[in-house]
């Protein structure tokens, strides 16, 4: 047996299992796995824009960062059961001839299991291996799971992040009238923000309605040393990787919401 190959797929399945288990069901931020990629994922989609026309790139940014995320999920999950499954060379054979199975069938075995197909022309050659295959095909199943109910609640936020653009368009923030309807609000999707942050990435064709520069034009329009802008910027404090507090300088927290937005935005308000 190959301990080392034991070793590292077992690593990489327990880093990338805790890093999709945080980032799903946690209801805070996401795992640093998972933050990176969607970061580098991002980083690639701007740098589409800045070459290609806008209105065009604008309409895929967010599936674009989730389904590049979905894929790197499998993949290092996939990768490790492959590294775990090739520790031992005659632990795969196939079904026909009983020769050992080799990296590429390996990984279509991996795949199956994974899936819960079954229709991989390789066998586990012993109970052992049979038995971790069972564990793989549950991994599997729960991975599947977790994937889709996060794509629903980042969706879910999406929708919410575009109402509340629409309403302070109508409703101005810097109208003390409008503080019953619009702090629950702002709350509201603040919190959804901090637990599904991946929502930032996702740009309507009306820029205007983009949810990271709404945020930044809100802390705008109620900005100042007063108790009233205090609230506001409470709000604004559990947005993620936002990197201001609301004790901080009042005259600098405007600047702090402008760098933020930045970070997921393409143009401002």
């Amino acid at each position: 047996m190959n301990l080392i190959l034991l070793a590292a797929g077992f690593s990489l399945l327990v880093v990338i299992v805790f890093d999709i288990a945080y980032s799903t069901i946690s209801a805070n931020q996401t795992g640093p796995v998972t933050t990176r990629i969607a970061m580098g994922l991002w980083t690639a989609f701007r740098f589409l824009a800045s070459r290609m026309g806008q209105d065009m790139v604008l309409r895929v940014a967010g599936p674009f960062v989730m389904s590049g995320l979905a894929l790197s999920w499998i993949a290092l999950t996939s990768l490790g059961w492959l590294l775990i499954f090739r520790s031992e060379a005659n632990n795969l054979v196939l079904k026909e001839t009983g020769e050992a199975a080799n990296w590429l069938q390996a990984y279509a075995y991996v795949g199956s299991a994974l899936s819960t197909v079954g229709s991989s022309n390789v066998r586990a050659a012993t109970t052992l291996w049979d038995n971790l295959t069972v564990v793989a095909a549950v991994n599997g199943m729960i991975v599947l799971t977790l994937s889709v109910t996060f794509v629903l609640n980042v969706t879910q936020t999406v929708a919410a992040g575009r109402s509340f653009s629409a309403l302070i368009g109508v409703r101005d923030p810097a109208d003390p009238s409008n503080d019953d309807l619009l702090m629950p609000a702002l709350a509201d999707i603040c919190t959804r923000l901090n637990a599904s942050p991946l929502a930032l990435y996702y740009t309507p064709m009306h820029g205007k309605r983009s949810v990271p520069m709404s945020l930044e034009w809100l802390a705008r329009r109620v900005a100042g040393d007063t108790q009233r802008a205090h609230h506001y910027r409470q709000l604004l404090g559990e947005l993620p990787y936002l990197d201001i507090d609301a004790d901080s300088d009042p005259d600098q927290f405007p600047a702090a919401m402008k760098e933020w937005a930045s970070r997921f935005s393409t143009m401002n308000r």
